[in-house]
């Protein structure tokens, strides 16, 4: 079945309260902000509380600031929609709610324990993708209440175009990954594929803009990096292509800019949820590699996008001692060999890559724009307009 674009008229829709971790700098949080401004936008009324997972806080641009804060101080209907943006582990419905709808997703081809048990709770749940679909209903949430409404991205706050960020490298091709530190994301074979195929004297370099939600710290994270290097590769890490870790806090102009400093987006993840950041280097035109399997397929493809071959294997030991929930779950294990063939392809044929950041910037604005997406909430929201 072909997509089809939708046109978005006058939407009626109830009202709405929307939980979630608005002011966090993960990608759940950034999800929920598009999802909030743009049925703002839209007319929705709409209101906003804050789930707080930290005390890391998204440096917004001020329009964005003054909004969000217009939208949690003002006071929810008394009989909302509500909308709970979370872990499936917390789902509560809403005591006096009109309906409650729990907004998650997961990275592996199951759910943890007692996340279906919590969906089952509430009225409808609401997956980025027919992967979650398939992996929830897979896990016992029963389908009828799944439904697929997927993330969306604001085109007119990516703009390809205008300064890149200042980068402690003087390299001609900047290969850019963008994530929380852990083995699920294919570090290991990021790494791995970049030192194989890329000789030290190549004009070439790998950003790793990084954070840790684990606790590891910077110098924790090196240490990783030259043990894998040395013990795991034989490597000498002096010996090999510039890999330059930035874990410095960047604020969401100073994010787009590092975008536009790259020259391609690289990240072999074992799973994902949606893969926020691989759509925001779509946006910003990059040239970009993802793994061919589970929520970024939602809106990368073969035409828009470089997939990564994989088998689908056990979460390995080291990997569950890491995060205790994915143990005896499936996920992607991307090929190392297939990796580097497109890591080689992007950077030996820039005029490719180019037109392929082209082909991926315009399939997110025709599938995901606001508009899109907003009518797809609308449809979903419709039934519980009253009168």
């Amino acid at each position: 079945m072909s997509l089809q674009a939708p046109s978005v008229t006058a939407l009626r829709f109830p009202p709405i309260l929307w939980h979630a971790p608005l002011r966090d700098p993960t990608g759940y949080a950034e999800e929920a902000r598009h999802f909030l401004f743009a049925l703002h936008a839209y007319g929705a009324p709409i209101a906003a509380r804050e789930i707080r997972w930290n005390d890391r806080v998204a440096g917004l641009p001020p329009h964005q600031e003054q909004l969000l804060q217009q939208l949690l101080l003002k006071p929810p209907h008394p009989r909302s929609v509500y909308v709970l943006h979370i872990l499936g582990s917390h789902l509560r419905p809403a005591p006096d709610a009109r309906a409650s709808i729990g907004r998650t997703m997961f990275e592996t081809d199951r759910l943890p324990p007692g996340w279906a048990e919590a969906c089952n709770r509430m009225d409808a749940v609401w997956v980025p993708s027919a992967f979650n679909r398939e992996t929830f209903a897979f896990a016992g949430v029963k389908p009828e209440k799944l439904r697929v409404v997927p993330g969306l991205i604001d085109l007119d706050q990516y703009n390809p175009q205008g300064p890149p960020l200042a980068l402690p490298s003087d390299h001609g091709f900047h290969f850019l990954a963008v994530f929380d530190w852990s083995l699920r994301k294919g570090w290991d074979v990021l790494i791995a594929a970049f030192v194989e195929e890329f000789r030290p004297d190549e004009d070439v370099a790998l950003l790793l803009r990084v954070h840790s939600s684990l606790g590891y710290t910077v110098p924790q994270i090196y240490a990783q990096i030259e043990n894998f290097l040395v013990k795991e590769l034989g490597r000498d890490p002096a010996r090999i292509p510039d890999i330059l870790l930035l874990d410095k806090s960047l604020s969401a102009s100073e994010l787009l800019a590092l975008y536009r400093a790259a020259d391609c987006y690289v990240l072999p993840t074992r799973g994902e949820g949606w893969g926020r950041p691989f759509m925001e280097a779509m946006a910003m035109e990059r040239p970009t590699i993802a793994t061919g399997w589970s929520g970024m397929t939602a809106f990368m493809n073969a035409e828009n996008s470089l997939l990564i071959d994989y088998t689908l294997q056990e979460v390995s030991e080291k990997a569950a001692a890491e995060i205790p929930t994915f143990r005896g779950h499936r996920w992607a294990e991307p090929s190392r060999a297939h990796l580097r063939q497109l890591m080689r392809r992007v950077f030996e044929d820039r005029q490719f890559g180019k037109e392929l950041g082209a082909k991926a910037r315009a399939y997110l604005e025709t599938y995901f724009s606001p508009a899109a997406v907003v009518e797809i909430l609308h449809r979903e929201l419709l039934p519980f307009v009253e009168g």
